[in-house]
């Protein structure tokens, strides 16, 4: 399933709105998508990866510490524009997804949680791949209640994506990396907007959920390449000790 980097690759939009609580103290002041690794913010290392790969412009989606989160990227060579969700503190990613100003245009969207690490290899999966709606999984994570779970049919295509999926009936770990194409782009960000579904629908997988009978998403497998999602201080000592000299090597920045 694997081409050449498109020319007019999607615009990525980034969900960096969120505080951390479970971070704090780290957290107190900056959001946790500026929390460094080798000395750089997690969200700077993101946006180096996806330029590498020939992502030219992108979304960040701020909230706690919007000024701060602004002033950190000031310096990178890409194009980056900013819209703010001013009620971050009580919304999740879904909400913050909604208050996108990006148009998707033929090429779709690239969508993204901030508190990610990922290797170079990941997002060149993702970005290459022909289909149009692709989840970047990992089937070898330990499955537990933290874990945003996926299930699939013989196809990989998504039947069921939720942290209340049972452990033991899930197939693979949601990584918070995905591209869908502008149908899916569309519906995603109206399923975003409506008011109607904001007590029921939380996380961004939460509409891809809901709409997986509408539309066929993908799974993609990472292999074995290096990943890690920064929710708790221990995610963030094992980024800095563990994942990072993996990546480091990698054309991460």
């Amino acid at each position: 399933m694997n081409g050449v980097t498109p020319r007019n690759p999607p615009t990525a939009v980034i969900m960096a709105a969120g505080r951390g609580s479970r971070l704090l103290p780290l957290t107190l002041e900056i959001p946790k998508c500026l929390l460094e690794v080798d000395g750089k913010p997690i969200l700077a290392h993101q946006i180096n990866v996806l330029c590498d790969i020939g992502i030219r412009k992108f979304e960040v989606i701020t909230g706690h510490g919007d000024p701060i989160v602004r002033e950190s990227l000031a310096d990178m060579d890409a194009e980056i524009y900013f819209t703010c969700n001013e009620n971050y503190a009580s919304t999740n990613s879904l909400y913050s997804l909604g208050c996108s100003r990006t148009e998707p245009g033929p090429e779709g969207l690239i969508l993204l949680n901030s508190d990610v690490l990922f290797h170079h290899d990941i997002a060149r999966m993702l970005l290459n791949d022909r289909r149009e709606n692709v989840l970047m999984a990992d089937f070898q994570s330990s499955l537990g209640d933290e874990e945003m779970k996926i299930t699939i049919d013989t196809d990989y295509r998504v039947t069921g994506i939720s942290k209340s999926i049972e452990s033991i009936d899930g197939q693979a770990e949601n990584t918070g990396l995905l591209k869908v194409g502008r149908e899916a782009a569309i519906r995603i960000l109206e399923t975003a907007r409506d008011p109607a579904r904001f007590k029921t629908l939380t996380w961004v997988p939460d509409s891809i959920h809901a709409l997986r009978h509408d539309l066929d998403f993908h799974v993609l497998s990472i292999g074995n390449s290096p990943w890690i999602e920064i929710d708790f201080p221990e995610d963030l000592e094992t980024a800095r000790r563990q994942v990072w000299p993996q990546l480091a090597p990698t054309t991460l920045g």
